[in-house]
């Protein structure tokens, strides 16, 4: 469920991070997406000066983006790695261009609609 909406600015705000058309098209499909994923809200947030977007399952905050000049920064948060389906192995093996964080989590660049159909297919799915 789509949250933040009465601050409708920070979506325009996020949006305009991005240079590239590739990039802005992705982030357009994946909020729209986003905001349908069952079980979830998803909302703008930010943490000091970097802005991103939230996904909660209840009080799990169990994945993010931050939108770059050129590409989205999609975060597997820990508590989500908690479960089976996006264990580390699960991932690694799955999405291409994942990364492990120092900070234990999981990371991929999203530079096109592609990219988030590939990763919505899998969180989906």
């Amino acid at each position: 469920m789509l949250r933040g909406a009465e601050n409708n600015e920070l979506y325009r705000e996020y949006y305009e991070i991005l240079c590239t058309p590739e990039a802005k098209h992705a982030f357009l499909y994946m909020v729209g997406w986003a905001s349908t994923l069952k079980g979830y809200d998803f909302f703008p947030g930010s943490h000091g000066h970097i802005k991103d977007f939230r996904f909660l399952r209840g009080n799990d905050w169990d994945f993010a983006f931050i939108p770059n000049q050129r590409w989205m920064l999609f975060y597997f948060r820990k508590p989500c790695l908690r479960l089976q389906k996006y264990s580390r192995e699960e991932i690694l093996g799955r999405i291409p261009g994942a990364k492990e964080t120092n900070a234990g989590e999981l990371t991929v660049r999203l530079e096109n609609v592609s990219d988030v159909i590939r990763l919505a297919g899998y969180i989906e799915s």
